[in-house]
């Protein structure tokens, strides 16, 4: 059983919508990369990586030719250009690029059209991203700053364990030797008070009387 003649004409219309897609700015068709299959010679890798290579020219033919059995083969193999194209550049590249947006051209212009049946939207089995089991990229985490494990300086905020604070107790605080000249001043002051004690603990002299200072002397000998 083939695609009925309105189904067809469905598939075409989709595919040259594809096929005239520009950019919001400019005339640059979007479908310029992928009319065409990627060349062998100069790429062979691509041939590794992809499984099932497609491009929108072969597609066309298809579809003129009565090619597709079923209308979501040829869908599939719309989708599978687009798909390829994300799987093999880089993401934020303009092939990449082109490729979602004309991916979302082919779905929404296909749902458009009821009397074409409804298409699957993940990667079909024999594309890249299921054969070699990959999915969308992972959104970014955010940065979670983990303590560093390296010897660093820190600040101190208290007291090291080991500092003894002054005692208010008079009875235990000692007192601090003093230097330079309060010093000399304070060792001054008190050889001066102790002179004065010294000069009170003798007797005052009374002076010469009746006995001469020869007497006086001589009582102070025998004495």
């Amino acid at each position: 059983m083939t695609i009925t003649a309105a189904q067809k004409t469905a598939i075409e219309e989709v595919i040259e919508i594809i096929v005239a897609t520009t950019p919001a700015r400019g005339k640059r068709r979007l479908s310029q990369f992928f009319m065409d299959l990627v060349d062998r010679s100069e790429w062979p890798e691509y041939f590794e990586v992809i499984p099932e290579p497609r491009c929108i020219n072969a597609i066309k033919s298809s579809v003129e030719r009565n090619r597709y059995k079923d209308a979501l083969n040829a869908y599939t193999d719309l989708s599978l250009v687009f798909w390829n194209a994300m799987f093999y550049n880089e993401p934020d590249s303009q092939i990449a690029t082109d490729a979602q947006t004309l991916k979302t051209v082919l779905e929404t212009e296909w749902q458009k059209r009821s009397i074409l049946p409804v298409p699957r939207h993940s990667p079909p089995p024999s594309s890249a991203q299921k054969v070699h089991r990959t999915g969308p990229a992972a959104p970014p985490q955010s940065i979670v700053m983990q303590p560093s494990t390296s010897t660093t300086t820190k600040l101190r905020t208290t007291a090291p364990s080991s500092a003894v604070p002054p005692s208010s107790d008079p009875q235990t605080a000692k007192s601090t030797p003093l230097k330079g000249p309060v010093a000399a001043e304070e060792k001054a002051g008190d050889s001066e008070a102790i002179g004065r004690q010294l000069e009170k603990s003798i007797p005052r002299w009374q002076g010469f009387g009746e006995v001469g200072m020869s007497e006086v002397s001589k009582a102070s000998i025998h004495e």
